[in-house]
């Protein structure tokens, strides 16, 4: 797992951890992991069983919300933004490679800041994970729109 990138104080996003970063995570003041991989997506050290497993072993709270990139639905920044609020420390948000757990983070940092999908849109690319892709656009519009709380 390269390094998270941190979204805000509260939210970071990035790839998939392995057992050693997670307790890495846990040593840095993580206190939930939010794995947004589907079971029997390719090069998945753990399946989200066996990391759900291992992260509460290691005492932080463990919360599964499987994403289909080729299917976005907003009920997923939703189900992202409501977990994260919910949290009583920083969140590490994940998917295989970023992607996903980048553009979730940032979703649930504009949900709870009131920001809009420019906003979203804008500091993606600021924190050198630029969403690009039309659909992840579309996306993004869908979740966040004009930013209003």
């Amino acid at each position: 797992m390269k390094d998270p990138i941190k979204v805000s104080a509260k939210i970071s996003g990035g790839g998939q951890p392995s057992e050693e970063d997670i307790a890495a995570l846990k040593a840095a003041g993580y206190r939930k992991i939010i794995n947004l991989r589907r079971a029997g997506e390719l090069n998945q050290p753990l399946d989200p069983q066996a990391q759900g497993d291992v992260v509460t072993a290691a005492g932080m709270e463990y919360v599964h919300i499987p994403v289909d990139p080729k299917n976005l639905n907003p009920s997923s920044a939703e189900a992202v933004a409501k977990a994260v609020a919910e949290s009583d420390g920083p969140v590490y948000v994940h998917c295989a490679a970023g992607g996903r757990g980048v553009s979730h983070a940032l979703l649930a940092e504009a949900k709870a800041q009131g920001g809009s999908a420019d906003d979203v849109l804008k500091k993606a690319a600021e924190l050198g994970s630029p969403i690009t892709d039309e659909g992840f656009i579309a996306f993004v519009r869908a979740s966040v729109g004009d930013g209003k709380k």
